[in-house]
């Protein structure tokens, strides 16, 4: 599966998550990634984690348009 697959399968996971969802999968995230540190750029594992963390990232953006008042 290439990035754009899993950011897909990534979107649809977090679709329904709240704020506090993503702040605490975003930190999984990255706590993977600093003890996965040996891990290469084209590691498949390494791939899957930033396709989460974009989606992640983007559900936080949607959430936080949502917030503003118009």
């Amino acid at each position: 599966m290439n990035y754009g697959q899993l950011h897909q399968t990534c979107v649809n996971k977090f679709k329904d998550y709240d704020e506090n969802m993503c702040a605490r999968a975003l930190h999984d995230c990255h706590v993977t990634l600093r003890l996965n540190n040996h891990l290469s750029t084209d590691d498949v594992y390494y791939i899957k984690l930033w396709a989460e963390i974009d989606a992640i990232r983007e559900r936080q953006l949607k959430l936080s348009k949502q917030a503003v008042p118009a």
